[in-house]
């Protein structure tokens, strides 16, 4: 994904994946719910495009769960 130096602001499913561990299904339910943000690609007349994950969405998101799971110890 992105090297020691640099911070990605934007992301495919797979290196979200592979980074994070999280699946389709999980991603596609934070997507729906709001709770990340997503960019859709699709050209003019196209049926298909390349979906974009926000990655700072994404760990806020996980450091917001994180914060739940502290305060209820």
């Amino acid at each position: 994904m992105a090297t020691p130096h640099t911070q990605i602001e934007w992301a495919r499913e797979k290196e979200i994946t592979a980074r994070y561990g999280l699946s389709h299904m999980i991603l596609f339910s934070l997507r729906k719910a709001g709770k990340i943000r997503t960019c859709s690609l699709k050209g003019e007349g196209k049926k298909y495009g390349a979906r974009l994950f926000n990655v700072s969405s994404i760990e806020a998101f996980l450091a917001s769960q994180e914060a739940l799971e502290t305060s209820a110890l």
